[in-house]
């Protein structure tokens, strides 16, 4: 008998977790705050930096209330970029970031703030122009990449959703290759890895 009612419990638990999910849309806008490309080092008065930028889009979030579990996953436009000895190279693309996340609903503030973590990879893909060619050498961007996402951020008020976020890029961003000038003589293209701090606003429908 105790087994028959221990069985119907599980049962009866896996039933009851797909009805409480919630399901919701969303549409997401942030910054894009990008570090400089590592692994280019100052020759000759070569500078390099990260640039601001933003990104839009719309979001779903699945979560299950009862463990606090969830999945999220964006589809975003993206505007980010690198400074190179004062010169600008932009890079559009469309970025698919899928979130675990984990939902704090602690009793005394859940119906103002739900704290949550939140993990996962990205995967990017540029399109349009996505290398500049100066009087110093090219910069390259690469055509799709994967990334790491680290973040944490609020629900507020069940509607409004803030996030801050670190981006780790896990293979090669771009590339630098020589050509005249500053880097007359190079022959050798140097690759390069960008990592971003995110920061966005969300509205949950």
């Amino acid at each position: 008998m105790k087994r028959f009612f221990g069985l119907f419990f599980v049962i009866s638990m896996l039933f009851a977790i797909p009805a409480q999910a919630q399901f919701k849309f969303g549409v997401k806008a942030g910054v894009n705050l990008a570090g400089a490309p590592s692994d280019i080092e100052d020759i000759n008065g070569l500078a390099a930096d990260g640039t601001t930028g933003f990104f839009v889009g719309p979001m779903a979030k699945f979560t299950i209330p009862l463990l606090g579990l969830g999945i999220e996953a964006d589809a975003l436009y993206s505007r980010t970029g690198a400074e190179i000895a004062g010169e600008k190279i932009n890079k559009n693309s469309i970025e698919i970031p899928v979130y675990l996340r984990y939902d704090f609903a602690l009793p005394l503030i859940s119906k103002v703030a739900v704290p949550f973590l939140a993990v996962g990879p990205q995967f990017g893909f540029a399109f349009g122009s996505t290398d500049e060619m100066t009087d110093w050498g090219k910069y390259e961007y690469k055509k799709s990449n994967m990334s790491l996402n680290l973040g944490a951020g609020a629900i507020l008020l069940s509607k409004i959703q803030l996030h801050i976020n670190y981006n780790i890029a896990l293979g090669k961003t771009s590339e630098l290759s020589g050509i005249s000038g500053a880097w007359e003589g190079a022959t050798k293209a140097m690759d390069s890895k960008t990592n971003t701090w995110q920061i966005s606003a969300a509205y949950l429908f």
